[in-house]
């Protein structure tokens, strides 16, 4: 007997023997095997007869399969033909992709007996709106029809959605089936965790990037054994061994983290709806701000639209006010109107959240003599000077130095710090209200795993007055304290060269406008900018998504862009600039020559970020109505494409980024 063994590796399936003394040999298993005479753990993609083997004369010789590692498969067939899916939807090796549906931090494993399940009680402690109730029925007629079963669900910052989800889990779970729940980053999320935990206890299974190795195996195994029912984590979590799945809801499912980048580049919704429908599941999309993509589908039919338009306790948006940075005479990070806001909060025992999607002290160093950027070596990106640690450092491939006291190009001591980050504004803040208790969320301030839950229990019991973070703050958080917002430099995604920039923008305040205002107090946000008159900022303002998106959708039709295409982009790396640029002018010629009618070409050209970790980037970008018929022409490419040392060529379907 013979089978096909699969490696984390860009190589096809090759052939083993199984020896008569080498026994429980299974697709799903991992086994040793010997590969240019090393060691090396694969996975047993599928068994070959030996009739098989016999008409395939092109292999010669096979080695012998050396040891299995697991006494039971760890993957199932139904996660092995999603493997094969995502394979041919991302143009990946079908062992690439069986690596990434695979849980992190395997060693030898060993069966656990099953856990115990019980059905939830239905949970009703909280009465639902009317709006709530609506959505509800909708969702609980679906689960057993055989009607539409993939959703999206636009509801309003403090409409309830989360309850929802969790009223419809309560009834899937109780038909004896499986329930996931993505959520874009769980360590950012503990409320909505800890909301879950509390009311289904046990019967809850948790995987995220930030568990231990030996955490998020035993959840594993507990999925698969059918001792957990309800899964909740980050992108990963999709991959879930549950074995009869009822729901898979994405909570926000506008955000970028949901797609991967690394190969293969896969999209959590796009791997969603191919279980889903394997399943006969529901599939549910949430989020105040739906991706441009997402709601366009919903209001042509393909997806159900469901519609939360008011909050909960009939708590009103937060009234918001825009200033005019251009207006305010110096460039002060925190403007009068805000200033006096805070004040006014700090007198009230009010709270404050502010927001700036940039950490460190200051973004830009130069010499104010010959005009000279300090930039790391490694990339094309300017350094940042963090004061706490005093260096310079670079955010793409962690480089660092210390601050200069002299220009390296012409000598001069007259060095500038221009532009703040997060923590600027922290110290300005403790300069300005030296009695409050301010603390900063970032990446530089929550490097252990328990910052984030420990900070935000501290501002849940209002031991905090502000909390100026980065994106950290802007998902999911209920802080009824909470009755001013900031937006501290609402441009910055504006200035991206990204499609995506007017979305990402309108999103991001909406998202953070919503953590205002959650009590009987009201609430008020401020939006600093340079360009108050964007459509991105006036509709963000008013939070009025409908008309954001009547103008976003004219701008991408005018320009043929998603929903109106499909996207495919190639970036070519490496560290020679010229064999880089060879490489990608071939492809595209290769690409012009063969593509159908109706495809749009661009580039080859630099990457907005051309550099990275040394590695020079070019890209070309496909617009095309069906990747359908470009798939086998890159599949073409990649066999004809010259192999040389130190050229990569990536490819990304449906990108998320253009940087």
């Amino acid at each position: 007997m013979f089978c096909e063994v699969v490696f984390n590796r860009p190589i096809q399936p090759l052939l083993y023997r199984i020896p008569d003394s080498v026994e429980g040999v299974l697709p799903g298993v991992r086994v040793t095997v010997p590969l240019r005479k090393r060691p090396m753990t694969g996975l047993v993609y599928r068994m070959v007869p030996d009739s098989e083997r016999r008409e395939n004369t092109a292999v010669t010789s096979v080695m012998d399969i050396e040891e299995v590692l697991d006494p039971v498969p760890v993957l199932n067939r139904e996660l092995i033909e999603l493997s094969e899916w995502m394979a041919d939807y991302y143009l990946c090796g079908v062992g690439e992709a069986l690596w990434t549906v695979m849980p992190k931090g395997f060693k030898r494993s060993e069966r656990r007996p099953p856990a115990r399940t019980r059905c939830l009680e239905r949970p009703d402690t909280i009465v639902l709106t009317q709006e709530q109730r609506s959505v509800y029925h909708t969702l609980h007629g679906a689960m057993n029809g055989c009607g539409e079963k993939t959703f999206l669900l636009h509801g309003i910052t403090g409409s309830g959605k989360t309850e929802v989800y969790l009223r419809i889990i309560n009834d899937v779970v109780n038909s004896k089936r499986g329930a996931i729940l993505l959520v874009p980053e769980i360590s950012l999320t503990p409320q909505t965790v800890d909301y879950f935990s509390r009311r289904v206890g046990e019967d809850l299974a948790i995987l995220h990037s930030r568990l231990t190795k030996a955490e998020r195996i035993n959840e594993w195994h507990r999925i698969k054994d059918g001792g957990k029912r309800i899964v909740i984590g980050a992108r990963s979590a999709v991959f879930a061994p549950l074995l009869d799945i009822g729901i898979i809801i994405i909570d926000e499912e506008h955000e970028t983290s949901y797609k991967s980048d690394e190969t293969p580049r896969y999209n959590a919704k796009r791997v969603a709806l191919y279980r889903a429908k394997k399943h006969n599941a529901i599939l549910l999309l949430g989020s105040a701000t739906p991706s441009v993509e997402s709601y366009f589908l919903a209001k042509r039919g393909k997806f159900g639209l469901l519609e939360l338009k008011h909050r909960v306790s009939n708590q009103s948006l937060p009234k918001t006010y825009v200033t005019d940075l251009r207006k305010t005479g110096k460039r002060d990070n925190i403007s009068k109107p805000l200033a006096r806001a805070i004040e006014t909060r700090l007198g009230r025992q009010e709270q404050t959240i502010l927001f700036l999607n940039r950490r460190g002290f200051s973004p830009y160093i130069y010499c104010m003599s010959c005009g000279h950027v300090f930039r790391c070596s490694n990339c094309d990106i300017t350094l940042v000077f963090h004061m706490q640690s005093k260096r310079l450092s670079c955010h793409y491939c962690d480089y660092s130095e210390p601050p200069p006291e002299t220009c390296p190009n012409c000598g001069s001591e007259r060095v500038g710090y221009s532009g703040f980050g997060t923590e600027k504004v922290e110290k300005d803040l403790r300069e300005r209200f030296p009695g409050a208790v301010i603390v900063r969320m970032d990446t530089d301030t929550v490097k252990k795993r328990t910052m984030i839950p420990r900070t935000l229990r501290a501002f849940s019991r209002r031991e905090i007055d502000i909390l100026v973070g980065t994106q950290i703050v802007t998902k999911g958080l209920h802080f009824p304290g909470v009755t001013l917002v900031g937006v501290l430099n609402a441009d910055i995604p504006l200035n991206f060269p990204d499609f995506r920039s007017a979305e990402r923008t309108f999103n991001i305040i909406t998202q953070v406008s919503g953590r205002s205002g959650r009590s009987e107090k009201g609430g008020e946000v401020i939006i600093q900018t340079y360009n108050p008159a964007h459509y991105a900022i006036q509709t963000a303002k008013r939070q009025d998504y409908g008309e954001f998106f009547s103008r976003e959708i004219r701008f991408r039709e005018s320009l043929f862009y998603p929903p109106f295409c499909r996207i495919v982009r190639l970036v070519f790396r490496g560290e020679n600039s010229e064999e880089i640029r060879e490489q990608a002018a071939h492809a595209g010629s290769f690409i012009r020559e063969r593509c159908p009618e109706g495809t749009s070409v661009l580039g080859p050209t630099l990457c907005p970020l051309s550099r990275i970790k040394k590695n020079y980037r070019v890209h070309i970008i496909i617009k095309s109505r069906d990747t359908g018929k470009i798939r086998p022409l890159l599949r073409e490419l990649t066999s004809s494409l010259k192999k040389r040392p130190g050229c990569y060529m990536e490819i990304d379907i449906d990108p998320v980024s253009m940087l």
